[in-house]
């Protein structure tokens, strides 16, 4: 595999450029595809959501602009329309763990406030198009309360519906003997999301042979076949971090919880580095507090379904939810376990701000936040990406030429997608994100205190967002950083 030249050794994947695909319907989900460039084989009916919107704030910019309200999750059956659907072609890699060794412990196998806009996950295909056909009732298992779910050692009783989304749904569960509380993953009945819940078993398979509690890792206990649904029993954690933020009416949170978060995460990154795996999909919605009356900000990552090994190659060109995308998957650049740093940077940025830091309606607006705050890519990244020209140009004749961000209008007139203004805050630098929620009722020691804690954040923030990816911060950095 290829290696980035100096600093730490760090085995890297590429992704290969992908044509747009045009859509009339931008959507505002937290779970689908919202717009053309992305969207590749997805497909589902448009909502009908109102958005509000009201003027940004400029931190030491100028100029003003608009960003909505209106944060919303799709839920397929309720719209009528058809379900999610990806490419078969996604993930065609080798996996120790087939469907015939289903019903296996894991261990046994070897391998107020208006809410922010919506972060989804947009995704693309390799090769070509594989559409599930018919409804979400067609490939999801409806499940029944009461229903028993039978692997060969357990019998699993449902008990309440917990969420749902493209890969299926996640239902509470208590198991038959010791009436033990765990959550069940039931994946839809396509071969898409059964290969894809392979990859995650495969994974999942050698985290269950550590002490996954000390490394803040989420628990998964057995997986099984039930009605030829793939089911992964996991224990049961009670909240996402963003169903907290949201639950707070996404208040911006206290350093002094921020730091235990992140130091948990870090922990967890360290180890997934160790095991040399990338989680590719970390986001508040995938870092799960434990127990938050007895255990206030213990959490544990969670979501393992776009995780792979650093050592194998990608097939798909999805990774990263948006606004926690790094540039070098934005460019189509060789990466590294370093793509998950990034996306817990702009975590803890969206902590501290109450709002998600980059929150681009699509991979352009994502790479011109990125750039209007923090500079350009360097040339060496743009001359090597294989992206480059969706969102940057320069004069290719003249030898002193430089890359320049295309304009929106510019940008629209080519692809046909046009540019909105989403960010709650416009910064000019990182070191400006200080500016914001100053505490005015400190006064002595408590106020140099505070703000102290805050330069030591604001640094640990900008190493975990370099744009460089061999010049970011690792998890063992990070972890012996003065704000951890």
């Amino acid at each position: 595999m290829p290696k980035l030249p100096g600093g730490p050794s760090r085995t890297l994947w590429s992704l290969e450029p992908k044509m747009p695909n045009s859509w009339d319907n931008p959507l505002v989900t937290r779970d689908v595809i919202t717009i053309a460039e992305d969207r590749g084989s997805f497909q589902s009916q448009p909502l009908d959501l109102t958005v509000r919107k009201e003027p940004a704030v400029i931190i030491d910019g100028s100029g003003t602009g608009t960003y909505p309200r209106k944060r919303a999750r799709l839920c397929l059956e309720a719209t009528g329309g058809q379900g999610v659907a990806h490419s078969s072609n996604v993930w065609e890699r080798a996996t120790t763990v087939s469907t015939a060794t289903l019903s296996a412990p894991l261990g046994s196998q070897q391998g107020g406030a208006a809410a922010p806009p919506a972060a989804t996950a947009d995704s693309g295909q390799s090769q070509g198009k594989r559409k599930c056909s018919g409804s979400y009732a067609e490939v999801g298992y409806n499940i029944v309360q009461d229903e028993v779910l039978d692997s060969k050692s357990n019998k699993y009783k449902v008990l309440q519906f917990l969420g749902q989304g493209s890969f299926g749904q996640v239902v509470k569960c208590s198991k038959r003997g010791t009436d033990e509380i765990v959550a069940i993953k039931i994946l839809k009945n396509h071969p898409y999301f059964k290969q894809q819940g392979l990859i995650e078993i495969s994974i999942l398979s050698k985290l269950s042979d550590r002490s996954v509690n000390d490394f803040n890792i989420v628990r998964a206990y057995e997986f099984f076949e039930h009605k030829a649904h793939l089911c992964l029993v996991f224990e049961m954690l009670e909240q996402s971090l963003y169903d907290f933020l949201k639950q707070n009416k996404f208040s911006p949170l206290p350093l002094k919880y921020i730091r235990p978060i992140l130091q948990q995460v870090l922990t967890a990154l360290l180890k997934l580095k160790q095991l040399g795996m990338i989680h590719t999909d970390l986001k508040p919605d995938n870092i799960m507090l434990v127990d938050p009356v007895r255990q206030p900000y213990r959490v544990k990552v969670i979501d393992f379904g776009s995780a792979s090994y650093v050592s194998e190659p990608v097939c798909n060109t999805y990774l990263q939810t948006r606004y926690y995308r790094s540039p070098e998957i934005i460019l189509g650049m060789p990466f590294s376990e370093a793509i998950d740093m990034w996306s817990l940077g702009c975590v803890g940025a969206e902590l501290f701000l109450g709002w998600p830091l980059y929150p681009g309606s699509s991979e352009y607006d994502q790479i011109r936040y990125i750039s209007e705050t923090q500079g350009l890519p360097t040339e060496d990244m743009l001359n090597n990406a294989s992206k480059t020209t969706k969102f940057f140009y320069k004069d290719m004749e003249s030898p002193y030429s430089f890359w320049q961000l295309k304009t929106p209008a510019e940008h629209e007139a080519e692809m046909g997608i046009k540019s909105r203004e989403t960010r709650k805050y416009i910064f000019n630098c990182l070191e400006d994100i200080g500016q914001v929620n100053v505490p005015t009722d400190l006064e002595g020691g408590q106020l140099l205190k505070t703000k102290v804690a805050r330069r030591a954040f604001i640094d640990l923030l900008k190493r975990m967002l370099t744009m460089d990816q061999n010049l970011r911060i690792t998890p063992e950095e990070a972890l012996k950083h003065t704000f951890i």
